[in-house]
C-alpha cells in the first residue's frame, strides 16, 4: 500500500492508494465500453451524414470513419485521465491514473499518449498478461508512459 504526497495546487487522490486489481480493471474496461456504444454510434452517424457515405465499397470514407471513432476514443481517454480528472466508471470504481513518480496527475500529452499505447496492449493481449506477472500489477502502458492506475478509495463522512 503506497501513501501519496499530492503535489500543491493540483488534484490527487487523498489519502492511501493501492494498486489497481486486474479484476477492477477489466469490470472497468467493461463499464467504459458500455457508455462509449452511443458516443462511437453518433459519430458513426454523424460521419455518415458529412461524407454521404452510402456505398459500403468506398474503403476510403470507411477507413475515415474508423479514424475518427479512433480519435474520439483517445481524445476522450486523453481528457479523461488528465490533470486528475476521471471517467465515470473510473469515478464508480474509485480509480485513478497518477504518475508513477510524484503520485501527482499526469499531463494530456501523456494521458493521450497512454491511450494509444493502451490500444496496441489491448489488441495484443498484454494489458492482461503483463500484470499476471508483476508484483505491483501496472500494465505494459503504464510502465512505458510512467504511469499508474491505482484504487484510491473515498473517506466515508464521520
Amino acid at each position: 500500500m503506497n501513501t501519496t504526497v499530492p503535489t500543491p495546487g493540483v488534484t490527487a487522490p487523498v489519502g492511501p492508494t493501492e494498486d489497481a486489481s486486474i479484476w477492477r480493471r477489466f469490470v472497468g474496461m467493461g463499464y467504459e465500453f458500455f457508455l462509449l456504444v452511443g458516443p462511437v454510434l453518433l459519430v458513426g452517424f454523424l460521419y455518415g451524414f458529412v461524407v454521404g457515405q452510402t456505398d459500403h465499397a468506398d474503403h476510403v470514407k470507411r477507413l475515415g470513419l474508423q479514424l475518427s471513432v479512433y480519435l474520439l476514443i483517445v481524445g476522450y481517454f486523453g481528457w479523461g485521465w488528465s490533470r486528475g480528472r476521471v471517467t465515470l466508471p473510473m469515478q464508480t470504481l474509485q480509480l485513478s491514473v497518477i504518475d508513477a513518480k510524484t503520485g501527482g496527475p499526469v499531463t494530456r500529452g501523456r494521458a493521450i499518449l497512454r491511450a494509444l499505447l493502451a490500444t496496441v496492449s489491448l489488441l495484443t493481449g498484454l494489458w492482461f498478461l503483463v500484470p499476471l506477472f508483476r508484483r505491483d500489477r501496472q500494465t505494459l502502458h503504464d510502465m512505458i508512459t510512467k504511469t499508474r492506475l491505482v484504487h484510491a478509495p473515498r473517506r466515508r463522512p464521520s
